[in-house]
């Protein structure tokens, strides 16, 4: 027999395990797999009959919009395509900056070497002037 956490981690709520055990329904011999009972239409459901938000007044149910059909279709797909694509475009992002910085880095050594050795230069050009002065 699943437990409450067991039960919690598959969407079934507090007011819905209350309801099966009061109806007396075994868990283990569900006609529907648990997974699907948080959307399920059965009389088990969250919200009564007079207060279901998808029918109109005189009994009819609401249509949704074009919008609404297709996000609830496909939202979860969309959102997880956009999560990767901006995690991919930070990674390589970021890849980008970091090699700019190695590169800007290496141009900074190579011009400080390159002035070190001109001051090197200069030192032994005034060391050569003045012991031929001498």
């Amino acid at each position: 027999m699943a437990t409450r956490l067991g039960l919690f981690a598959l969407g079934v709520g507090r007011q819905q395990l209350l309801q099966r055990r009061a109806l007396g329904a075994v868990v283990a011999r569900q006609t529907t797999p648990l997974r699907y009972s948080r959307f399920s239409t059965s009389s088990i459901s969250r919200s009564s009959p007079s207060t279901n938000p998808t029918t109109e007044p005189n009994g009819q149910p609401k249509k949704k919009s074009p919008h609404v059909s297709f996000y609830s279709v496909y939202g979860r797909a969309l959102s997880k395509v956009m999560l990767m694509s901006l995690l991919i475009y930070q990674g390589f992002y970021y890849g980008w900056m970091y090699l700019e910085h190695l590169e800007v880095k290496h141009e900074k050594e190579g011009e400080i070497e390159a002035l070190e050795q001109k001051i090197k230069e200069f030192q032994e050009e005034k060391t050569g002037q003045k012991a031929a002065s001498t």
